[in-house]
C-alpha cells in the first residue's frame, strides 16, 4: 500500500510540473492551455513547439538519468558511481564534439547521438580496465578519465569554427533550450532501449551485489553482466548528452532518494528511480527557466547547487552503509 501510494504520489507531481511547464515561461499565456489544442497562434506555437518538447524531454531524459544512476551503482558496486563522475558524461560530450567538430555532422542528428552512444561505451570500458580492484579507485580512475575527456572536448570546442558545436558552458551544465520536437523524437528511442537493457539486467544485479564470486556460483556471469549493463548506460548517457549536454547529480542522488523508499531490490528501484528522475529533472529546468525571468541558469548549475547539499546530507545521514565492498 506504501508502495502504490508512493507511485501515484509520483505521477500526480509529475503531472502538475508538466503542466506548470507548459503554462510558465517569459511569455504569458492569455488563454489556458487546453483552449490551444488544435490552435495555430503564438500562444499555440508557444506551447506545442517550445515548452511542450522541453517538457517532454525533461521527462524522458530525466528517467533515463535515474535509471542510469541506479545501474551504474549497482553494476560498479560503489554508492558514488554516477555517470557524470565516472566519465561517461565526459565521453559522451568528446563523441559529439569530434563529430560536429569534424564536419561529419551537426548538432541534433542520429549519427551524433550515435557517436555519443559509442563514446560513452568505449569511456565505461576504459576506466572499468583501468580501476584497481579495491575501494574507491574505481570512482577516483573516472574522475581523473572525466577530466581528461573534458579537457579534449574543451579543446575542440576552443579551436573549432563550427557555429553549431555550442558553448563549454551548454556541454559542462546543460541546458534544454535547444530540445524540439525533431530532437525529442530521435533520442526517445534510444533512451527507451537503455531503460529496457538496464531493467534486463536489474534483477541479476541484486546477485551481483553480493561479489564476483557468489554472483558466478548463483549462475550469473559477472563480465556478462558488465557488458550488457554498460551498453544499457551508453545508450541512456550518450543519447540525452548529445541533446542537452552534462547534467550532473541527479543520477547520483536520485538512487539513494528512491532506496530511502522502497528499499535496494534493482527491479523495484529501476521503474521509481525513472518516475524520480524525470520529477526532479522537469522541477529543475522549471526552477532555471523562472527563477530569474528574463535570465535563466544554466541547468546543470542548478542540479549541482541543489545536490551538493542534499549528498553531504546524505552522506551523513547513511556513512555507515556507504561502503564499497568487493
Amino acid at each position: 500500500m506504501k508502495k502504490l501510494w508512493i507511485y501515484l504520489s509520483g505521477f500526480a507531481l509529475l503531472l502538475f510540473l508538466f503542466w506548470l511547464s507548459l503554462d510558465l515561461g517569459i511569455l504569458h499565456l492569455h488563454r489556458s492551455i487546453f483552449a490551444l489544442v488544435g490552435k495555430h497562434d503564438v500562444d499555440a506555437t508557444t506551447v506545442w513547439q517550445v515548452r511542450f518538447p522541453r517538457a517532454l524531454g525533461a521527462v524522458i531524459i530525466g528517467a533515463g538519468l535515474g535509471v542510469a544512476g541506479a545501474v551504474a551503482q549497482g553494476i560498479f558496486r560503489n554508492p558514488l558511481a554516477e555517470p557524470t563522475l565516472i566519465g561517461l558524461s565526459s565521453g559522451a560530450t568528446l563523441g559529439t564534439i569530434t563529430l560536429i567538430a569534424s564536419g561529419t555532422s551537426i548538432y541534433g542528428t542520429r549519427a551524433n547521438i550515435g557517436a555519443a552512444v559509442l563514446a560513452a561505451a568505449i569511456t565505461a570500458l576504459l576506466v572499468q580496465w583501468l580501476a584497481p580492484n579495491k575501494g574507491f579507485g574505481f570512482l577516483l580512475t573516472g574522475i581523473a578519465v572525466s577530466a581528461i575527456l573534458t579537457s579534449l572536448a574543451g579543446l575542440l570546442i576552443s579551436i573549432s569554427p563550427k557555429p553549431g558545436i555550442q558553448s563549454i558552458a551548454f556541454w559542462d551544465f546543460g541546458s534544454l533550450t535547444l530540445l524540439n520536437n525533431a530532437t525529442v523524437g530521435m533520442i526517445a528511442p534510444y533512451i527507451e532501449v537503455g531503460v529496457i537493457i538496464c531493467f534486463f539486467v536489474s534483477r541479476k544485479l541484486d546477485i551481483y551485489s553480493l561479489g564476483e564470486s557468489s554472483a558466478h556460483y548463483m549462475g550469473v556471469n559477472p563480465k556478462r553482466l558488465r557488458l550488457y549493463a554498460i551498453i544499457g548506460l551508453a545508450f541512456l548517457i550518450g543519447a540525452s548528452v548529445s541533446a542537452v549536454g552534462s547534467i550532473a547529480f541527479i543520477g547520483l542522488l536520485v538512487p539513494h532518494i528512491v532506496r530511502l523508499l522502497i528499499g535496494p531490490a534493482h527491479r523495484k528501484m529501476l521503474s521509481l528511480s525513472a518516475l524520480v528522475g524525470a520529477i526532479v529533472l522537469l522541477l529543475a529546468d522549471l526552477l532555471a527557466r523562472t527563477l530569474f525571468v528574463p535570465n535563466e541558469i544554466p541547468l546543470g548549475l542548478l542540479t549541482s547547487l541543489l545536490g551538493a547539499p542534499a549528498l553531504i546530507i546524505l552522506l551523513r545521514v547513511r556513512r555507515a552503509s556507504w561502503v564499497s565492498h568487493d
